[in-house]
C-alpha cells in the first residue's frame, strides 16, 4: 500500500509538469489489488501517456499495470507476466469480492486479448507468460531484447 501511495503521488506529479510520456518500470513479485485499482485508475486520470515495462517478473496487480499503459506496453525479452484470479484474505464484506471480480474481469476485456475460455479468472486459475505470449494477448505491445 505505501508503495502504491507513492507510486499515485509521483504520478500525479510528473503529469502535472506538462503532460510528456511518463515511464514505468514494473518489477513486481505480488501485489494487493485494491492497491493496483488505486494506481490504475490514477493512470486513467492523468494526462501523460504512460509507457509500461515488464522487467523480469511482473504478477497479479504488476500484470495488470503492466497492461493498464497508456502509451507504448513494453516486456523485456526474459520477463514472466503471471495473470491470475483474484485471492481473498480475511471475511471481506458481502458482494466485495463479486464486485472486484467483475471490475478485473472488465479490465482484461478492455486492455487485453486473453482467450475467452479465462475469463472470469477464477480463484484458483494462474496462468503464466513469457513475453512473447503477452505480446499474442496484448497485455503489451512490444518485446523488446534491451
Amino acid at each position: 500500500q505505501q508503495a502504491a501511495e507513492v507510486t499515485i503521488q509521483k504520478l500525479l506529479f510528473l503529469d502535472s509538469k506538462g503532460h510528456e510520456p511518463i515511464e514505468l518500470f514494473l518489477q513486481t513479485p505480488a501485489g494487493e489489488m485494491k492497491s493496483a485499482f488505486a494506481i490504475e485508475e490514477t493512470i486513467r486520470l492523468i494526462q501523460s501517456p504512460l509507457n509500461t515495462y515488464a522487467l523480469s517478473e511482473c504478477n497479479s496487480g504488476g500484470a495488470m499495470l503492466l497492461a493498464a499503459g497508456t502509451g507504448k506496453r513494453r516486456a523485456f525479452h526474459g520477463a514472466v507476466i503471471v495473470v491470475h484470479g483474484l485471492a481473498v484474505s480475511g471475511k471481506p464484506p458481502a458482494g466485495f469480492v463479486a464486485r472486484i471480480q467483475d471490475s478485473y474481469t472488465e479490465f482484461w476485456h478492455k486492455r487485453a486479448r486473453l482467450p475467452q475460455s479465462w475469463l472470469p479468472l477464477p480463484f484458483n486459475s494462474t496462468h503464466i507468460l513469457s513475453a512473447e505470449q503477452a505480446l499474442e494477448y496484448g497485455i503489451v505491445d512490444q518485446v523488446v531484447d534491451r
